[in-house]
């Protein structure tokens, strides 16, 4: 069965996996909790357990890619926090000002949700060493199959720590199932955790490709998911000559039609999770028609306006709105309108706290899909496209790494290899009756780029990435790689572009481009983890 049906049907079966609590666990907490040490007794327990290691990064509460929208959109240009006024969900608002508490709720939750699913994939991985090495009459069909649970795992890992090393810098690096007394253990220099996020990541390029896997393991981490990631830890870290290295293999080398842009920007929104060929790695939501804690869909409640059902969060700012070219037609599938219609409704979308903001369409879903569907789905259970790393991310970086190399003829080439599908792309949204801006595409649209400037074809990089990805928690992690997110954001709070949250930007310092530890991992360590300068 596929890997997102899998989530659904062994998740009940595999409660028993999530960390649990003892009294002793009230004096002395870890970063994670502890295993059943009657399981991982052959290889589809330890497949179960591999599910529960994806699913971590879907957690009604603890939801990954929602938390990193709040935390690399909001804390941008890109994206107001919405909701019912400043002080709903303040903590969010806190990151856009920088002034950040060491208490804030969306700092630790990120926090805790990455150890605890580390703590799951270190079980998983020492478990299997153990099943290995008690079975040693094991077939090589079974040892290949259990070495691809384990690569799945140490990519999974890798996802988590690169995330931490970017948000925290120096972070407490586990590569075992933790017991007590690694409460105490000291952060790790960030260095290091950057080694171990390329490490296990390639590990995980032993993978098989995207076209090695049946049908029944859609959703599976693949080797291009591995290079693709390797890619963007190189990129991020500007190694663009390693960067290069990486990403060839996927775009002109062992890999190449792997993976391919969608010939139409809107396929990929207007068909959730279908994994389609642009689609390296997505999560795989899927809806089961349960309630918050026991729904296994996409937390959209979170982005859909008041008149939908939903709490109106994660808003695109008029300052992205300006940015774009007015004729571009991927404006369409990243603002709603107050005002616009979507078919089924017999209301206009609008919302009374923001009456003169915009909508993320990226991942706004219609009361007409949930509660007023025909088979209703409340709407923090829906089916989404939501991605970790999609190949026109692996396009633009390639195209910057090319240029950071010196061949600006190929930066040009995957550069507008991008802007080719964004203008062919279609500026009608077909789930709109009413859609209250259309942009003029035309043939003419978005030109490509002939520069011979190398400052001036890197700009445009930079800009496309930002109009390409728009609303997919990726810009904060942009701006720090361009090295310009003060810039920007002081930028953005001088010139008052933000109109509703007043203060983005406003208390912006270089060393409060890194979170701080939460308060109360310090308090618990006993002074062995040291918090962030600045805070």
């Amino acid at each position: 069965m596929k890997l997102r049906w899998r989530i659904l049907y062994i998740l009940l079966g595999s409660l028993f996996l999530l960390p649990s609590c003892t009294d002793e666990d009230l004096d002395t907490t870890m970063y994670g909790g502890r295993e059943d040490t009657e399981f991982y007794n052959n290889l589809e327990e330890i497949n179960q357990a591999l599910t529960a290691c994806y699913f971590y990064m879907k957690d009604s509460w603890n939801d990954m890619s929602l938390e990193l929208m709040f935390i690399n959109d909001c804390a941008s240009d890109d994206c107001e926090k919405g909701g019912s006024g400043l002080t709903n969900e303040g903590d969010i608002y806190q990151l856009e000002t920088f002034n950040i508490f060491t208490t804030n709720s969306k700092v630790s939750q990120f926090w805790n949700m990455a150890y605890r699913a580390i703590y799951q994939i270190n079980t998983l991985l020492d478990k299997s060493e153990i099943f290995r090495s008690a079975n040693t009459d094991l077939t090589e069909e079974d040892k290949t199959l259990l070495t691809r649970y384990e690569n799945e795992a140490r990519w999974l890992r890798g996802v988590w720590y690169f995330n931490l090393a970017y948000l925290w810098g120096d972070v407490p690096l586990f590569l075992h199932a933790e017991q007590p007394a690694d409460i105490y253990k000291p952060r790790t220099p960030v260095a290091q955790i950057w080694e171990q996020v390329i490490a296990d990541f390639t590990v995980a390029t032993a993978l098989p490709k995207r076209s090695e896997y049946s049908e029944e393991d859609t959703g599976r981490v693949t080797s291009g998911a591995a290079y693709a990631m390797l890619g963007r830890t190189y990129w991020y870290n500007r190694d663009f000559e390693n960067a290069y290295k990486m990403l060839y293999v996927l775009v002109e080398g062992e890999q190449k039609g792997e993976y391919e842009l969608d010939p139409d920007f809107a396929t990929q929104w207007l068909n959730p999770n279908s994994n389609l060929r642009e689609s390296i790695f997505e999560i795989q939501y899927v809806t089961n028609g349960k309630n918050w804690d026991e729904s296994t869909g996409w937390n959209g409640v979170w982005f859909i306006s008041s008149s939908d059902g939903g709490y109106g969060f994660h808003l695109p700012t008029q300052h992205l709105l300006d940015a774009f070219d007015p004729e571009d037609p991927r404006i369409t599938w990243t603002f709603v309108r107050q005002g616009d219609q979507f078919v089924g409704n017999d209301f206009v979308t609008g919302d009374a706290n923001y009456p003169s903001r915009f909508f993320d369409r990226k991942h706004f879903v219609p009361m007409s899909e949930t509660l007023n569907a025909a088979s209703p789905v409340y709407p923090q259970d829906v089916e989404m496209t939501v991605y970790v790393i999609r190949y026109a991310d692996v396009l633009l970086m390639y195209a910057e790494a090319c240029l950071e190399k010196g061949d600006i003829v190929g930066a040009r080439k995957y550069l507008n290899q991008v802007r080719k599908r964004a203008r062919e792309s279609s500026p009608l949204d077909v789930k709109r009756v009413i859609q209250k801006y259309v942009p003029d595409t035309k043939p003419t649209s978005l030109p490509d780029i002939t520069s011979d400037n190398v400052a001036e074809v890197r700009l445009a990089i930079w800009n496309e990435r930002r109009f390409e990805f728009a609303c997919e928690g990726i810009r904060r992690m942009d701006l720090m790689q361009q090295e310009r997110y003060g810039e920007i954001m002081t930028a953005v709070y001088s010139n008052g572009y933000a109109t509703e949250d007043v203060d983005k930007g406003r208390y912006y310092t270089k060393e409060r481009e890194l979170f701080p530890i939460p308060q109360n991992d310090i308090d618990l360590s006993r002074g062995a983890l040291v918090q962030n300068p600045g805070y």
